[in-house]
């Protein structure tokens, strides 16, 4: 078994962040009386999509994301409301939207079996928090890596050296990083010399430097063998 340690992403990868994502916004809209039409989710969801790659980029700050977001779909909208507010209720309704994505459960009760299983998100931690709270997840995992906590993202270096620190195995080739992420998970990974998994479940046709593909996470039994 080359392996013993399995860093996880979170949101797209195990958890069905879409599924989360879409909840929370059609309450928010309906809180603030915003037709909640595909449209408008779509339009928000596109525009949440901008500002975490800009956070990914440093090009934003985690606080002023959370707050921009807003600032903008509801200028979009033309509608009106305080957005750190408006932020904060968000907050509330995403944090209990903890949705997994089909046979991501199993799949990490029988890989804990064997290995030594993390969460590393770039998440908000109030979110991260209230959904792991709830999920069974958390019995297979041994430990959680938010970006929040540590004051760096993915795919900095810095926060991949901060997670290494503090797992139990040191030795960088028996570590697997997986994620549903180029720009965050894949890069960040082999930015720090580690061994990653794609999870490109969005089919993208891109070249990518990961070291193994699969569609969905269920298919990580079958590279490990397990």
């Amino acid at each position: 078994m080359k392996y013993t340690t399995l860093l996880f992403d979170l949101d797209e990868t195990l958890f069905d962040f879409l599924k989360s994502e879409e909840y929370a916004a059609c309450k928010l809209m309906e809180v603030y009386g915003i037709p909640a039409t595909k449209d408008n989710y779509e339009l928000y969801s596109a525009i949440n999509a901008e500002k975490w790659l800009m956070l990914e980029k440093g090009e934003i700050t985690r606080p002023k994301l959370l707050v921009e977001r807003f600032a903008d779909f509801f200028g979009r909208v033309g509608a009106k409301a305080d957005p750190v507010e408006v932020n904060k209720v968000y907050m509330k309704l995403l944090s209990q939207a903890g949705f997994m994505l089909d046979g991501a459960l199993d799949t990490c009760r029988i890989l804990s079996e064997k290995y030594s299983l993390y969460l590393v998100t770039n998440g908000t931690k109030y979110v991260q928090t209230g959904r792991l709270s709830n999920s069974p997840i958390t019995e297979y995992i041994k430990d959680v890596f938010i970006s929040e906590d540590i004051g760096y993202n993915k795919p900095q270096k810095e926060y991949f050296d901060y997670v290494l620190a503090h797992i139990e195995e040191k030795d960088k080739s028996k570590i697997l990083v997986i994620g549903d992420s180029l720009s965050s998970d894949i890069a960040g990974a082999v930015n720090s010399g580690l061994d990653c998994c794609w999870v490109n479940r969005k089919k993208q046709a891109v070249k990518s430097p990961a070291t193994f593909e699969i569609g969905e996470v269920t298919e990580l039994l079958d590279i490990l063998n397990t």
